[in-house]
C-alpha cells in the first residue's frame, strides 16, 4: 500500500503516533511534500506490519515529484 493512502486511512495523529514523527511530518508524507528518510521508512514498514513497503513509500514520490517537475518545463 502506499504511504499516502495508509496515512489518508489512518489520520495524521494516529500515523504520526504509530511511526513516532510529529502530525506535521505525517501531513507533509501524506501529501508528498518530502520522503521519509530510509531510516524512517524502515520504522513504518516495521510499525505497519508490512503493509506499506518500500516500493510503497518511494516510488510514489518519484512519480509525483517528477510529474511537478514536467509541469513546470
Amino acid at each position: 500500500m502506499e504511504l499516502s493512502v495508509f496515512i489518508q486511512k489512518k489520520t495524521d495523529d494516529v500515523s504520526a503516533k504509530l511511526f513516532g514523527v510529529t502530525k506535521r511530518t505525517a501531513s507533509s508524507w501524506r501529501r508528498m511534500e518530502r520522503a521519509p528518510s530510509p531510516m524512517q521508512s524502515l520504522k513504518i514498514i516495521e510499525r505497519s506490519e508490512g503493509v506499506v513497503d518500500w516500493k510503497g513509500i518511494y516510488q510514489p514520490y518519484v512519480r509525483y515529484r517528477s510529474k511537478e517537475l514536467r509541469k513546470r518545463e
